[in-house]
């Protein structure tokens, strides 16, 4: 025995999908419209930009590390000596190969982040994930290159000058020279 099952649904007619498009399409306009006019604030967690960071020093000591490799058979202390000039040369090459010709530097990019122009973000208004809109400008990568290499090989500099100068035992000869020289005084009375 078979059993035939009617369909209690009669099937739609032909022109059926016209009268639900043209019923729907000022509905799907006025949203649509509604959120071309809206601007969405994109906030990156500081946490993803310290990760980012994070990773980038990961990375510029890997490279570091596989550049001293190469000068191994060196004298031992020439490669110290030169050490803030190497760190400053590989933040340069990290610099130029990715900030400079508008990519993301290594750890940016895997936080899936980006650097991009803000003041140009707010004049054009629509923005969706972050990711789009326009990059540095010639002056911010530059202002870029001088603060973070610029500044690193400064910083590094004036440590190891202050490290030979022995600036952190200076102070510790002076207090210990003002506090002997009484006693000398009260041992010969």
């Amino acid at each position: 025995m078979i059993f035939v099952r009617s369909n209690p649904c009669p099937a739609p007619q032909e022109d059926a999908w016209i009268t639900s498009y043209q019923r729907l399409v000022p509905h799907w306009h006025s949203v649509s419209l509604s959120h071309q006019h809206s601007t969405i604030s994109i906030s990156v967690s500081r946490v993803n930009q310290f990760d980012a960071a994070r990773l980038d020093i990961e990375m510029s000591a890997m490279l570091k590390e596989q550049l001293v490799k190469v000068f191994s058979l060196m004298k031992p202390g020439m490669l110290f000596q030169y050490q803030p000039e190497l760190n400053a040369f590989l933040e340069f090459l990290i610099w130029r190969f990715s900030i400079w010709v508008d990519k993301p530097t290594p750890g940016i990019a895997f936080m899936n982040l980006r650097y991009r122009d803000e003041r140009a973000v707010a004049l054009r208004g629509k923005v969706r994930t972050g990711l789009e809109g326009p990059g540095l400008t010639f002056a911010q990568k530059m202002w870029y290159c001088v603060a973070a290499v610029g500044g690193q090989y400064i910083w590094a500099r004036l440590q190891s000058f202050s490290a030979f100068c022995r600036w952190g035992d200076s102070e510790e000869v002076l207090v210990s020279s003002l506090c002997s020289s009484p006693r000398k005084s009260l041992d010969s009375v």
